[in-house]
This record gives structure tokens, sequence and C-alpha cells, in this order.
């Protein structure tokens, strides 16, 4: 029964992974290739402010408003989010520009503790669907 969860967890995971990911078109890849060599003379602020916010979706909107109060000259260019190779932890990004459009500065915030804790939501309601599963019958264990 462990194995099946697993692998239901597994399928889950990946089922998640893949809602989340967008497929860039033709102009968002060259977008991106031209971000990355701008990307060295960019600087970065990490961490300009810690928010005690444990809900992934309620932090990531306590910094938007963050950025957007504390950077009023500045237009957000991008956001998302990102691994970073370093320190292994997940961090959420602004790009901002000024009112020329040059991509003028970043604006990071760890963001692992919440992710971490959205994520174990998820695998929980996961293993509750694959139990369901299994007690009608819809899923077999051999």
């Amino acid at each position: 029964m462990i194995i099946v969860l697993s692998c239901i967890q597994g399928i889950g995971n990946l089922a998640i992974a893949q809602e989340e990911t967008v497929q860039p078109n033709e102009q968002q890849q060259e977008a991106s290739c031209e971000a990355h060599t701008e990307e060295k003379d960019v600087p970065v602020i990490t961490n300009p402010i810690v928010f005690d916010e444990k809900d992934l979706n309620k932090l990531l909107e306590k910094q938007r408003e963050y950025v957007e109060k504390h950077y009023p000259n500045y237009c957000i260019k991008g956001k998302g989010e990102e691994q970073d190779v370093m320190d292994g932890h997940r961090y959420s990004f602004f790009d901002l520009e000024n009112e020329d459009e040059e991509w003028v500065i970043t604006i990071r915030f760890d963001i692992e503790e919440a992710y971490q804790a959205y994520m174990k939501k998820h695998q929980k309601e996961i293993e509750r669907e694959a139990a369901k599963l299994i007690k009608q019958g819809i899923i077999k264990i051999e």
C-alpha cells in the first residue's frame, strides 16, 4: 500500500508540476534570452523585508504590495519563482524597469518555508484522494 501511495504521490506531484509549467512562445523565449544577457548588470536585492506568513499565496501578494509601495517609480517587468542553486532555497522575484522600460533592479524574497508548507498540504490531499480511490476499489493493491 505504501508503494502504491508513493507512486500516486509522485504522479500527483508530477501533475502539479505539469500544471504549473508554462510553455513560452517564441517571443517570450527571445525576451528570456535578452534578459539573461542583461542580467549581469542588474543589481539584485534579496529579502529587503521578511514577512511572517505561512500561506504561499498570501505571502506572494504581500511581497508584490511591498514592491509596489517601496519602489513606486518602477514598473514590475516580470515576476515569478526560482530555485537558487547555491543555497537550495526557493525565491520569488520581481524584475523592475524604469520609465525608459529598462530592466534596472530585481527584488527577491525567500519563500522556502511557505513553499514547503504549500507542497506538504497538496501531498496530503493526494494521499486522501488515493485512500478514497483504494477504498472505492478503483485502485487495487495486489
